[in-house]
């Protein structure tokens, strides 16, 4: 028996409800004689069901909008104290679930007259989240006046009004969408023939939803509605709304809910024709602007990206691919090809650090980044996505490095923060900080007189963002020198480091599975000898496709990895840096090799050469024609033993002996 409901509850609840009406009696006595009177013929109508019904809380409910009237009543007379007395009395009916869906029904139109006389606004936050969360009763129109007076609350003058509203829609939000999925559990094993939708035209209603989920649909809706600045169907009343709270709304229910768009084909629509072209559509400033350029030749001036709502709907793009990528192949093919156009040199600086920030929450995503290459790279006239994502990171790269000097940091702060993350003109002393009288070399990467710090801005195989994850700032806000660089570099570790990891482990299985069918099948009888053909055949498929992938994987990304990791490499004054970037093209050599990958290998291991050798050393010898195999192996062999990695080299050959 819950708290609500036991013997003891149940009569402190009765008690509470006699000593409320009596207060709100003794109140209204001189000034509102009918909410007197409404309140003491209250009285007996509680004593009234308590006397003649066993199920107490179950009668309750069912009288509940004569039981609650003197307290609407006594909200009516908009008196401050008797307003409180009435709003704490209709809260303790909702927590014990009393309330029938007449009487909420009453209940949310009394809060309405109190909003709109803007009466205490607190408690009428406090009340709608208590009847949402602690009762199922609240449907249609009047859960849509209920949300529509909590966003009406959150764009008042008043600060603590505002948060405490932003909260209170949060919750509700995912209130109405926890009771989608609690609706899903209690029916899933019904099962119901499909419905055709006709195009989903009649935006009124749903009808092959249930109520819960067709709140739930309505209410989604009417968010992309919003944040397209389009006048809502089912939320009606609204008279503001700002495009960041918007995509912050759609972000948490996408990211806390995705089973719901992936399970009914109604909200798989709305991914599609709403929230899809409307990223689209508000990413367009941030595709179009480039900075520097003039746009007095052209005939409407082009609109220049906003932070706030770029990182926003970037979040809400790395959502969309990670959680609906299956879902969504042509359109996550679009984001993914804005993004790398984000990394272009004539973007704001700014704009290029939140997406390289995006792209490395994908590059610690094996698996994901395996599905890109399928689904684009591996198809005949598609965009080669993954290699693009490469080769932007290189090109990234090599663009901070070609930056020119900034001057006086004072005046390149203004105009947008163009060095944000960016890189400065090499000083006389650069990377040194004296401590203590002596010297310490910061970690750095130096090239061609432009020195760039290398951060610590994250653990490797994670993805911790600071743009992305600076939702209170208006204005892009100014970030350590050498950030943007710092996690480009950490993009090409994980990526090597992820990518390596799934293809080795993926191997491995197979070859253990080939290998347990050859021990099951080494001895087969005459009627499992067919089964164990069929077996190896379907083996020697997965393996066919499984290595088709890795190796267009590998063919990919090869060139750019190489060419990105070899300039840090020339650039790198940190011995932790150069050693992550040697383990990188050591990985990739020996993968590289596990595949039959030649050219690739041998590309990766001539890198490691040049890197072991003194720089104008290195292109003398390298070049020579006498260069052989034996001698990048040797380099190799030292490699691998400075590195200590933990790589087994195949065993040397025994020697040939000369017979006498």
């Amino acid at each position: 028996m819950s708290g609500t409901s036991s013997p003891e509850a149940v009569k402190k609840l009765l008690e509470n409800m006699q000593s409320d009406l009596r207060a709100l009696s003794l109140e209204c006595k001189k000034k509102f004689p009918p909410v007197k009177e409404a309140a003491e013929s209250g009285i007996i109508k509680v004593k009234t069901i308590a006397a003649r019904n066993t199920e107490i809380l179950a009668a309750l409910k069912e009288n509940s909008s004569e039981v609650v009237q003197p307290f609407l009543m006594g909200c009516g007379t908009k008196e401050p104290k008797i307003t409180q007395l009435c709003l704490a009395a209709i809260q303790r009916l909702m927590s014990h679930e009393v309330v029938s869906e007449t009487a909420a029904g009453n209940i949310i139109n009394m809060l309405w007259q109190l909003m709109e006389n803007s009466l205490e606004e607190l408690k009428l936050l406090q009340t709608v989240l208590v009847l949402l969360t602690t009762n199922t009763v609240v449907h249609d129109e009047a859960l849509s006046k209920a949300i529509v007076l909590c966003f009406r609350l959150h764009f008042t003058k008043d600060n603590i009004t505002n948060n405490t509203a932003a909260a209170t829609v949060r919750q509700v939000v995912t209130v109405v969408f926890e009771r989608m999925v609690a609706e899903d559990e209690r029916h899933r094993d019904i099962i119901e023939q499909p419905v055709l939708v006709q195009g989903n035209s009649n935006r009124r209603s749903v009808s092959t939803l249930k109520p819960c989920a067709k709140d739930a649909y309505m209410l989604f809706q009417d968010l992309c509605q919003l944040v397209n600045a389009d006048a809502p169907y089912w939320l009606v009343g609204m008279t503001e709304m700002t495009r960041t709270f918007g995509l912050e709304l759609l972000e948490s229910v996408l990211n806390d809910f995705p089973q719901v768009f992936l399970q009914h084909q109604e909200f798989s629509f709305l991914l599609k024709e709403r929230v899809c072209p409307l990223v689209i559509k508000l990413f367009s400033p941030n595709i179009k602007f480039r900075q520097g350029s003039s746009t007095s030749s052209s005939p409407a001036p082009v609109e220049k990206p906003y932070f706030p709502i770029c990182m926003r709907l970037l979040r809400v793009v790395s959502v969309l691919i990670k959680q609906f990528y299956s879902l969504l192949v042509t359109e996550c093919e679009i984001f993914l090809s804005l993004l790398v156009k984000f990394l272009d040199a004539d973007k704001p600086q700014w704009l290029r650090a939140v997406a390289v920030e995006s792209i490395h929450r994908f590059c610690v995503q094996p698996q994901l980044l395996r599905s890109f290459c399928q689904s684009y790279d591996m198809k005949q006239h598609s965009t080669k996505v993954f290699r693009d994502i490469v080769n932007a990171l290189g090109s990234f790269i090599q663009s901070l490095f070609l930056v020119p000097p900034t001057g006086n940091p004072a005046t390149s702060n203004q105009a947008g923060n163009n060095n944000l993350g960016g890189s400065v003109s090499a000083p006389a002393n650069s990377g040194m900080v004296g401590i203590g009288g002596g010297v310490t070399l910061l970690p750095a990467f130096e090239y061609r007189g432009t020195w760039i710090p290398i951060l610590t801005i994250t653990v490797q195989g994670s993805a911790k963002a600071t743009y992305l994850e600076m939702l209170d700032k208006v204005e892009p806000p100014t970030i350590p020198e050498g950030y943007a660089m710092s996690v480009a570099f950490h993009c090409l570790l994980d990526l090597v480091r992820g990518i390596t990891s799934m293809i080795e482990g993926e191997l491995g299985e197979l070859e253990t599975e080939c290998q347990t069918t050859t021990e099951e099948g080494s001895s087969p009888t005459q009627s499992t000898e067919q089964q164990d053909l069929q077996s190896t055949s379907d083996q020697m498929d997965k393996e066919i496709v499984s290595r088709a992938v890795w190796e267009e994987m590998v063919n990919a990304c090869w060139c750019g990895l190489l060419a990105a990791l070899s300039l840090l490499l020339d650039a790198s004054t940190d011995e932790a840096a150069t050693e992550n970037i040697l383990k990188a093209e050591l990985t990739m050599a020996a993968l590289c090799g596990r595949l039959g990958l030649v050219t690739s290998r041998d590309a990766f291991i001539t890198a490691i050469c040049k890197g072991s050798l003194p720089p104008h050393y290195a292109l003398t010898v390298l070049n020579t024609t006498i260069i052989t195999p034996i001698l990048l192996t040797l380099f190799l062999i030292t490699q691998l033993k400075i590195l200590n990695t933990n790589y087994h080299l195949p065993p040397s050959p025994k020697p040939i002996k000369k017979k006498k």
